[in-house]
């Protein structure tokens, strides 16, 4: 495992409007810690179990990351009004669904009375029952062990509850986690992933659209889509009868690929859908780099652009991390991992968390925590057990608003 040697800001845990951040800085490598309570400055000391002052009412534990030292940092007097920062919905991609072929029954037409009959001089024997139509049921589409047979009718978007506190506890981080950045930006140029923000991995875009389970970057058709790491291609082409994502026709075209790394004994993959022009098959082997296919439209999608997607364990649409835990920040940004939970650990689902830059070159930033999921299609990185990520960020000193409850 490589070390960190970009500016990783990492968010250990959070309770109620408890924040404490680590942030890993390229120049000085000396992490610094905030913490704020609501409006409220902290602060947090130096060593283990560390406690973030506030009402006893918000009073909660805050573990640090082993490895990495705490320094004692108080926030500036002045701050701000504690309301969420909202995005500006503009611009918004269309999804609409495609016509679904139907795969449940098919109707095998079977012997019988012709349709007309030719007069006849005398009459002959009783001619017997014209036989039914049988019902034959298309067998299970089966790869490797998957099914992936198209659902007929396609599911129905559930209905999911924003700023709504689980009665089920989130798992917890490890003790020392390990990053994994091991992906590189899959489309050309270097520097930053101009990503969809508004609807970040886990959400929903307040409503609209079926919780999100990848990373969106709206591109010029026809734009190069590369393999972000060395693997081998497991799909290459459409998926309009076989299924692949949340239902048949989701994506249009894909590409996915098997990645040559494991994370510990469970195989990688990551998929890029909406995609035209796929320039690789299935078993072949591709380097870092290397062209696959090209942004297009298709399935779900009506405006370019790239869907991707990293899935562990299996190649199935509920087996997806949030990629930005993969994809290796730009040397100019770094990346906020987080935990909205209360007290007793359960976490608060589908809430506003605004990142406000405390220094010079910081910037301010708005994502949501991860919705409440009856599908579980959602899940938190094993390492981290985030229930938030704010990714694209200047190196800087941050500190975290939300507003719960009203």
């Amino acid at each position: 495992m490589r070390p960190i040697h970009r500016n990783i800001i990492l968010l250990l845990a959070i309770s109620l409007a408890i924040a404490l951040i680590l942030i890993w800085q390229l120049d000085s490598k000396k992490p610094a810690a905030v913490a704020k309570i609501g409006a409220q400055p902290s602060k947090v000391e130096d060593g283990q179990g560390l406690i973030a002052e506030g009402s006893e009412e918000s009073r909660s534990t805050i573990e640090p990351t082993s490895g990495l030292g705490a320094t004692s940092i108080k926030p500036e007097t002045s701050t701000p009004t504690g309301k969420n920062i909202e995005p500006t919905f503009t611009a918004l991609p269309i999804y609409t669904a495609s016509p679904l072929p139907t795969v449940a029954q098919i109707l095998t037409a079977t012997r019988g009375s012709p349709v007309t009959q030719s007069p006849t001089v005398e009459q002959g024997p009783t001619p017997s029952a014209t036989p039914k139509a049988t019902d034959v049921i298309q067998p299970a589409v089966l790869e490797d062990g998957i099914n992936r047979t198209c659902p007929d009718p396609a599911p129905g978007k559930p209905d999911y509850q924003h700023y709504y506190l689980s009665g089920q506890s989130w798992p917890k981080p490890a003790a020392n986690p390990q990053e994994h950045f091991w992906l590189s930006k899959p489309l050309p140029g270097g520097g930053r992933m101009l990503y969809t923000d508004w609807l970040p991995y886990g959400y929903d875009a307040g409503g609209r659209y079926l919780l999100h389970n990848g990373v969106d970057v709206a591109d010029p058709l026809g734009t190069a889509l590369l393999a972000a790491a060395d693997g081998q291609v497991v799909v290459a082409g459409p998926d309009a009868s076989i299924l692949y994502g949340w239902r048949c026709d989701w994506y249009g075209n894909l590409v996915v690929l098997e990645l040559d790394q494991r994370w510990g004994d469970k195989p990688l993959y990551i998929l890029y859908g909406h995609v035209l022009n796929i320039s690789v098959e299935v078993g072949q082997h591709v380097k870092l780099g290397e062209q696959l296919a090209e942004v297009g439209v298709g399935g779900a999608a009506v405006n370019p652009q790239l869907h991707f997607e990293v899935r562990l364990g299996t190649n199935e649409f509920q087996s997806t991390r949030n990629p930005f835990l993969w994809l290796v920040p730009p040397d100019t940004r770094g990346i906020i991992v987080g935990r909205l939970v209360d007290p007793q650990g359960r976490p608060w689902q589908g809430v506003a968390v605004t990142a406000v830059g405390r220094s010079e070159s910081a910037e301010n930033r708005t994502s949501w925590t991860y919705l409440g999921d009856p599908q579980g299609l959602i899940k938190p990185d094993e390492e981290f057990a985030e229930n938030f990520v704010i990714p694209d960020l200047r190196p800087g000193i941050y500190e975290l608003y939300v507003e719960l409850q009203g």
